[in-house]
């Protein structure tokens, strides 16, 4: 069986928001028209507590941007984005979420930063996505969402590891510099991963 991955497509990732993706809704359609080609239809979101230890606020005199070490363990701090009851967790305006027929919380242990739609950082806590598709006898696995240098690039590569055959559907993803895309894209190849358009399912 193929399923498709969709990851992120939440408000505090639009433009204008705490950690946004620029340009990022702009991919609701193509995502939209992306759940019509598979049976098998999952997702990711960011649910972090309030109080999780990636947010800047939640340690004096750091900002986000800067990089602290707890437990020998490097965090990136970053804005508090994505937590849950708040407006800026829900989905996008407009993103289909009728099919999702699982969906995975990144990063919901306030001790352990969000990685991947598969595990937080150092696979620490599973989300339970890797046993569903394995659950669904899944061979195949296409991801969509955002940011692409981050979450989506981590997912893909997790995917690869865990043996499905992997994609990133390129133009059904966002990353916040052409750089960061083009090093993700890069990383991901070189694993094995495939990258396609949308025009190719």
């Amino acid at each position: 069986m193929k399923a498709l991955l969709i990851i992120g497509m939440q408000i505090d990732l639009i433009d204008g928001g705490p950690a946004e993706v620029s340009d990022s809704q702009s991919i609701v359609p193509v995502v939209n028209q992306l759940q019509t080609k598979f049976d098998l239809v999952t997702a990711a979101n960011f649910q972090l507590p309030a109080n999780h230890l990636a947010f800047a606020g939640n340690h004096p005199w750091r900002h986000p941007g800067q990089t602290i070490e707890i437990e020998g363990i490097p965090i990136l701090l970053r804005n508090i984005f994505g937590v849950p009851g708040t407006f800026g967790a829900e989905w996008m305006p407009g993103l289909d979420t009728a099919n999702f027929a699982f969906q995975a919380s990144m990063g919901s242990d306030a001790q352990i930063p969000p990685h991947s739609a598969f595990f937080d950082a150092e696979k620490r806590r599973a989300t339970g996505l890797l046993d569903f598709f394995k659950q669904n006898q899944v061979k195949e696995l296409y991801i969509a969402g955002l940011p692409l240098e981050d979450e989506v690039k981590n997912s893909a590569l997790d995917s690869q590891q865990a043996g499905f055959d992997t994609y990133i559907v390129r133009d059904a993803c966002k990353g916040r510099t052409q750089e960061a895309i083009e090093d993700a894209l890069a990383a991901c190849e070189q694993a094995g991963v495939k990258v396609i358009s949308s025009v190719e399912l």
